[in-house]
């Protein structure tokens, strides 16, 4: 029987995806950031799904890895994925770092800044998080989706 996985996996995508264009429609801030948060959370199980696809590619089925490391115990560390997995994780703006640094921030409280006490003083804020600005989250998505099919082409059985 052919695995659900990559199908459970491309949905979860297609709503957060979903989600992201929803938000570019918002009128309220608190809707818009609500279907960003939603789109963020659909990505995260979307990532996990992505594990669980590669674990039953290599007939590890009865495992749910929540890591690559976990992945690479369950598969041996020398596959394809669990190598290109880790290079994403370690370049910059790739897609799964971008989802490491959302996540990150979203499962935090956020810090607020202490107002100024000089009142002419003109503060100057710059976010160092991950960039959440619509379209880089839709190429986030996308990415993984890119990830996801060459992944599922590659070990297509005829």
């Amino acid at each position: 029987m052919a695995s659900q996985w990559p199908s459970f996996t491309r949905q979860k995508l297609f709503l957060a995806s979903t989600l992201f264009r929803l938000a570019e429609q918002q009128e309220h801030a608190v809707e818009r950031e609500a279907s960003i948060q939603g789109g963020i959370a659909l990505l995260a199980e979307s990532r996990q799904a992505l594990l669980r696809v590669i674990a039953d590619i290599y007939q590890a089925r009865q495992q749910a890895p929540q890591s690559l490391d976990a992945l690479a115990d369950s598969i041996g560390g020398d596959r394809a994925e669990v190598e290109e997995l880790k290079r994403l994780a370690m370049e910059h703006g790739s897609w799964w770092q971008q989802i490491e640094q959302l996540l990150s921030e979203q499962q935090r409280p956020t810090e607020r800044k202490a107002p100024t006490e000089q009142e002419n003083m003109i503060a100057i804020a710059s976010q160092n998080g991950p960039d959440r600005a619509l379209p880089a989250l839709q190429e986030t998505a996308a990415g993984m989706k890119t990830y996801l099919e060459m992944v599922v082409e590659r070990h297509d059985e005829w």
